[in-house]
């Protein structure tokens, strides 16, 4: 291992004394194939099931290590999204920085003994595009079904670690890992649902912990259903207002918003459906939302949609063909890197309770994108009480960097700026023509962040991420 990940397993210093029963037992094992690349380390960390309850046990989970390029000692804990997604694969693509990232794992995901992946999910999702929406999601419920059938069957490690695969929890196992690293201090990194382990980091003292970066504010007290209307509403109105200030943009679609209500009232009526690469694709209204809502994560792939939309307005197959292969294709990648067990797991337990869904008149794009409530996916997987803190607004006085992009359809602007009335000392940076996460790939972002682990009190300069980032508007 690494020298830094060595220090938890056996040259490491105990831990200070008020840590000794929060600490994990890590052990140094070889790093699947995905990560054996040079400057990163993997363990398995044994972790109390439930920090409240010891006589429940342990459960084992996942992390990954990677030194630091240059002089900052503190290091910094990566929480990936989902819930679902583990922390560990970023490790196969992020960049060294100036200091050590730890990456954790999810309970149930990356190279754990317990996997959550659900294969019968991943196995039906591609033949679902051949189905109309609703369709689809009814073929998709039964793979899951199956999955949390089959789940339920297996070992009693199984269940009870699928019980225990919480929010609360998986920031339990954060500290528990930096602490048994032997980190003095340290800081941590959450995005999209990594934010809101991050929240649940926030809501208690936690030992050595000095700062917490929040890129993609997921708040705990979010209602998700009500959420996702707003936020994929706020995206396309952001992609619109952008797309009509900007002359190029502007000669390709006039009006993003319009094009996209009345491709949807199209596709309500006549659904379309196109072989792409060899496969059905079924295309109408919810698939449509579908596609741009996805699209809108990454700036990249965003910057297209305005001319493929008004192509497709006029009638262009080939650019329908573009926007079926290149949502589809995102779909998948987006589902695959997430394990679904993990997903329904916290879903079902800390989001549920809080769910009343959208009120008020919805566009058809927010009323597609709705469509399927989450109470009924979570009927198969057991709706369970939630503790009572799961749905509560954190208040913390520890510095907090909370990172938004002007696009994002998930987590946007709004929601870092409401987080951050909890937060006595926080600092809020939205950069312009970006989408989902927008620490890694900016050398803006990535300058600010290092300043915050370097000194998560001190005061540093923002200034850059208020230039923004010019949208290159393009055609496929």
């Amino acid at each position: 291992m690494t020298t830094s990940v060595a220090l938890g397993v056996d040259d490491a210093p105990a831990p200070a004394e008020t840590s000794r029963d929060i600490a994990a037992e890590i052990r140094q094992i070889d790093c699947p194939e995905y990560l054996a690349v040079a400057d990163v380390a993997c363990g398995i960390a044994s972790v109390p099931l439930d920090r409240s309850a010891p006589e429940l046990g342990d459960a084992e989970i996942s992390f990954a290590a990677m030194e630091g390029a240059g002089a900052i000692a503190r290091p910094m804990a990566v929480m990936q999204g989902g819930p679902g997604g583990a922390s560990s694969e970023l490790a196969a693509w992020f960049p060294q920085r100036l200091f050590p990232q730890v990456f954790i794992d999810q309970r149930g995901t990356g190279f754990a003994p317990v996997d959550f992946d659900c294969d019968e999910f991943d196995a039906a999702l591609g033949d679902s595009f051949a189905e109309l929406a609703d369709d689809a999601v009814d073929t998709l419920d039964g793979s899951l079904a199956q999955c949390a059938n089959r789940l339920a069957d297996t070992s009693a490690d199984h269940v009870a670690l699928f019980a225990h695969a919480t929010t609360a929890n998986h920031a339990n196992d954060v500290e528990a890992i930096m602490v048994a690293l032997g980190y003095g201090e340290w800081t941590a990194y959450g995005v999209s649902y990594g934010s809101t382990i991050g929240f649940a980091l926030l809501a208690e003292e936690r030992d050595g912990m000095v700062g917490v970066v929040l890129d993609g504010v997921y708040p705990p007290d979010l209602d998700i259903e009500a959420g996702y209307a707003f936020s994929a509403q706020q995206s396309l109105d952001a992609l619109t207002q952008a797309c009509a200030a900007s002359g190029p943009c502007r000669d390709s679609n006039d009006d993003v918003a319009a094009s996209v209500e009345r491709l949807l009232d199209r596709f309500a009526a006549e659904p379309v459906s196109l072989t792409v690469d060899g496969t059905m694709v079924v295309v109408d209204d919810v698939r449509l939302a579908e596609y741009v809502f996805l699209l809108s994560y990454s700036e990249r792939q965003m910057r297209y949609l305005p001319a493929v939309l008004a192509r497709i307005e006029a009638g262009d197959g080939t650019a329908l063909q573009w926007l079926a292969r290149t949502g589809s294709t995102t779909l998948l990648s987006a589902y695959g890197v997430n394990d679904e067990a993990t997903y329904f797991a916290v879903t079902c337990h800390d989001r549920l309770p809080f769910i009343d869904g959208p009120t008020g008149d919805l566009s058809a794009y927010a009323t597609a994108l709705t469509s399927a409530p989450v109470g009924e996916a979570c009927e198969p997987w057991g709706a369970k009480a939630s503790s009572a803190s799961a749905g509560a607004p954190v208040e913390s006085d520890l510095p907090v960097l909370l990172l938004s992009g002007e696009f994002d359809p998930i987590t946007p602007p709004a929601f870092a700026e409401s987080a951050a009335e909890g937060f006595s000392n926080a600092t809020l940076v939205t950069q312009a023509g970006r989408g989902h996460g927008i620490w890694v790939g900016d050398d803006c972002i990535g300058s600010i962040v290092d300043e915050f682990v370097a000194d998560p009190g001190g005061t540093f300069d923002t200034a850059c991420a208020d230039v923004g980032v010019p949208v290159e508007w393009a055609q496929p």
